[in-house]
């Protein structure tokens, strides 16, 4: 491979990125934009029906009560998200790379036809090269290579964990992360062992395809309150230690003896939103705001808001535009009459509030018969 301060392999005697490397650096560059294009109207469109809608909100509510007491809920969230549409509904995924495939150009194609197996990585950072993290498989034999960004000022002996992607643009070993990549500290990589002691105890190997089956007991292994609270620099068997607050030694047995169930939330007032995720949140108070400055009264705009909120606790979808819901609410308000002044089309509101008219209506055909 020609590398930037080669000489051209034109023979002009010019370095390369001063010669043809310009070129292929435009190239490059497009390409790079369709692959972004790719990903991001794969994440806006999914999940597309009803029924996918309903799967992974049920995946997100046991998340959400696994993970509770130990993630903010926006990251349960992304999360859980993100394992269901690269792992567990991988066959959106494939759909969604041989259509976008049929129109791409030649480079593209290649990075997507390396796209078709996303996998969970969990690898130790064992140094830099060309320009590269050079990760080596904290459970098997497996190395892989990394861009070596910036923003990512991590020592050695530093884990990386999350679903990437083959990145075969510039190594043949490179990959990607899928959009969230956790890093680990050298001080905690004590936590693999425990992960492997839970592969054994399933009688599995602890390699990818057990990474991707058992993500979520896997997060909560990560995220244990003992590491929280505890904060002690030996963390190997941190659940046993007498000093830990009491609250932290009940969660972290009921962790061990019984990993499906946890301590039950704290039941929430109506007009509560702690318990909500980032996004649901953004929605209550974009609507708040919205409502504000139409001049609606106060017993309505507190009417409106605990529907919205009583349907994030009875459905808990994934809110990624809180537009859309607020757009959705607008419309199925005006069809009781709630709201006052001029009326309005889906599509102005759509315009409104930044979203396509059709996912108005689907969130107006959600809090259809939802406002009484």
């Amino acid at each position: 491979m020609v590398k930037r301060n080669d000489p051209c392999p034109c023979g002009s005697g010019k370095k390369y990125k001063k010669c043809h490397g310009r070129a292929e650096s435009g190239t490059h560059l497009l390409a790079e934009q369709e692959l972004k294009r790719i990903m991001a109207d794969y994440i806006s469109s999914t999940p597309a029906t009803a029924n996918d809608r309903a799967e992974l909100s049920l995946l997100v509510k046991k998340w959400m009560s696994r993970l509770g007491g130990l993630m903010k809920a926006g990251a349960i969230e992304g999360a859980a998200y993100e394992h269901y549409a690269f792992n567990i509904r991988r066959d959106l995924w494939h759909q969604h790379l041989d259509r976008s495939a049929s129109t791409a150009r030649e480079e593209v194609k290649r990075v997507l036809e390396s796209w078709n197996e996303p996998f969970v990585m969990f690898a130790e950072l064992a140094g830099t090269e060309d320009g590269h993290l050079v990760l080596k498989d904290v459970f098997g034999e497996g190395r892989w290579a990394m861009a070596d960004h910036e923003r990512l000022a991590a020592p050695e002996g530093t884990i990386l964990f999350g679903t990437v992607l083959a990145d075969p643009r510039v190594r043949e070993d490179a990959v990607q992360p899928v959009s969230t990549l956790y890093s680990i500290p050298p001080q905690n990589a004590a936590v693999a062992d425990r992960i492997s002691a839970f592969a054994d105890s399933l009688g599995v190997k602890a390699d990818a395809t057990f990474l991707g089956s058992c993500l979520l007991e896997i997060f909560a292994i990560l995220h244990t309150p003992a590491e929280e609270a505890g904060q002690q620099a030996d963390a190997e068997e941190p659940r046993e230690r007498e000093e830990q607050s009491g609250r932290a030694a009940r969660e972290a047995a009921a962790s061990k003896e019984s990993p499906e169930t946890v301590d039950p939330v704290r039941p929430a007032e109506d007009g509560d939103v702690a318990d909500l995720t980032d996004g649901q949140r953004n929605a209550v108070a974009l609507l708040m705001t919205e409502l504000e400055s139409d001049g609606l009264g106060h017993s309505g705009k507190e009417s409106l808001r605990s529907s919205v909120i009583r349907y994030f606790r009875e459905e808990n979808p994934i809110v990624r535009k809180p537009g859309g819901i607020v757009a959705g609410l607008y419309l199925a308000a005006q069809e009781e009459n709630l709201l006052q002044g001029e009326a309005f089309t889906p599509k102005e509101v759509a315009k409104r509030f930044g979203v396509s008219e059709g996912t108005a209506q689907k969130y107006a055909a959600a809090f259809s018969g939802r406002l009484n």
